[in-house]
C-alpha cells in the first residue's frame, strides 16, 4: 500500500554555492590561522549579516581586488555593534 499525505523533502538547506547549481561542499579546502580579534570581527560580520563566514570571507576579497560590492554604512553599523555586544560578554 502507497504512503499517504504529504510527500517529505530532504533534511535540511540545500546545499548552495556561489553559483548555481554549485555545492560549497564541492569547493577545494583552504585553512587560514587568524588571531582572535580578526576572528571575532568574521564571527560578528557572518552573523550581523546573516551570511556564512565563508561567504563573508569571498565578499571581502572581491572588494579588496575590486570586484565586489563594498559593505554599506548600516552593514558595517550592524557588525559594530555585534563585536560590542560580545565584548561586553
Amino acid at each position: 500500500m502507497a504512503k499517504k499525505g504529504k510527500p517529505r523533502g530532504t533534511a535540511g538547506r540545500k546545499p548552495t554555492g556561489i553559483r548555481p547549481g554549485e555545492k560549497v561542499s564541492e569547493y577545494r579546502r583552504f585553512a587560514v590561522r587568524l588571531p582572535e580579534d580578526v576572528r571575532a570581527e568574521l564571527e560578528a560580520a557572518a552573523g550581523a549579516l546573516g551570511r556564512p563566514a565563508w561567504r563573508v570571507v569571498i565578499d571581502a576579497i572581491r572588494a579588496y581586488v575590486g570586484k565586489g560590492p563594498l559593505l554599506t554604512d548600516e552593514e558595517r553599523h550592524a557588525i559594530w555593534v555585534v563585536l560590542r555586544l560580545r565584548q561586553q560578554s
